[in-house]
């Protein structure tokens, strides 16, 4: 299809020659020539409006049909700014269970340790009689 700026250049040069073939005959009768190009030069002006209103229609066009993509696109740099606002939280929540499993660790060896004291009151003493025992040796 062609596009509407070039068909409106395209008569208007048209209309121009007219204009030049009625100037030529200008040179005759007084009134013929204008009498030929009045109705002419309307005749262009009419179909600039048109081809003025069918330009400004089909952009209107294109912008209404591009309107779903132009929204979904901002939803997808919405959706991917979110997901690496979770990812950033997700790092450090696993940082944090990190943190509470060594925790928890320590609270297991600490109730491990008193366990073993409350069966046995006398095993700190007796490992260290041991270790005071291997340093002699």
């Amino acid at each position: 299809m062609a596009d509407p700026a070039d068909l409106l250049k395209a008569w208007q040069h048209a209309i121009r020659d007219l204009g030049g073939v009625a100037a030529s005959l200008a040179s005759g009768p007084a009134g013929a020539a204008s009498e030929l190009v009045r109705p002419l030069q309307h005749q262009a002006e009419l179909l600039q409006q048109v081809l003025q209103r069918q330009l400004e229609f089909e952009r209107e066009l294109v912008g209404r049909a591009a309107a779903p993509l132009h929204a979904a696109q901002d939803l997808i740099d919405q959706a991917t700014g979110t997901f690496r606002a979770q990812a950033t939280s997700f790092r450090a929540a696993s940082t944090t269970f990190g943190q509470l499993a060594a925790l928890m660790d320590q609270q297991a060896d600490l109730l491990e340790r008193a366990g073993t004291l409350m069966r046995d009151p006398l095993t700190p003493f007796r490992s260290a009689d041991n270790e005071s025992i291997a340093e002699d040796e």
